[in-house]
């Protein structure tokens, strides 16, 4: 007694060549159709993101803020700029990987700074370096008083 295939064992089964590639072409057609409608939405998001963020950071606007709360309003203001980075950084990562990696397509800019590292692109041991620099003159007049005062005093 033969057995009844199974639905996968259908699937598997070419007998009907013409039949199944128009059916593997149809899906196929579909799928593709489904990934463009899907894309499609993710840069309607990202744009709807990217808009909103951008309304934020406009906002920001330090003629109008109080002196006492400076710090606040400053921290604010940051904290919204890292946001919109934040979020414009994690868009980019997924607009690129859906579309394929970049592979030959212009890659979005990355605004991803180094650690410690600000708009001049100058790092913190740079810095540290430069404050040294410009201190150390002033540190060597200060150990020399202070070798004078103590030997003044021992006298």
């Amino acid at each position: 007694m033969a057995e009844k295939p199974r639905p996968l064992e259908q699937m598997l089964d070419l007998t009907e060549e013409e039949a199944s590639a128009e059916h593997l072409d149809n899906q196929v057609q579909k799928a593709q159709e489904q990934l463009l409608q899907l894309k499609r939405q993710q840069e309607r998001v990202a744009r709807e993101s990217f808009a909103q963020h951008l309304e934020l950071v406009e906002a920001i606007d330090p003629r109008n803020w109080n002196p006492s709360d400076l710090h606040k309003e400053l921290s604010r203001a940051l904290s919204t700029v890292d946001d919109a980075r934040t979020e414009y950084n994690e868009h980019r990562s997924r607009l690129q990987a859906a579309s394929g990696g970049g592979n030959g397509d212009q890659s979005l800019p990355d605004t991803t700074p180094g650690a410690y590292e600000n708009a001049d692109g100058r790092s913190f041991s740079e810095w540290l370096q430069i404050g040294l620099a410009l201190t150390l003159p002033l540190i060597l007049f200060g150990v020399i008083a202070l070798a004078l005062l103590v030997w003044m005093n021992s006298r």
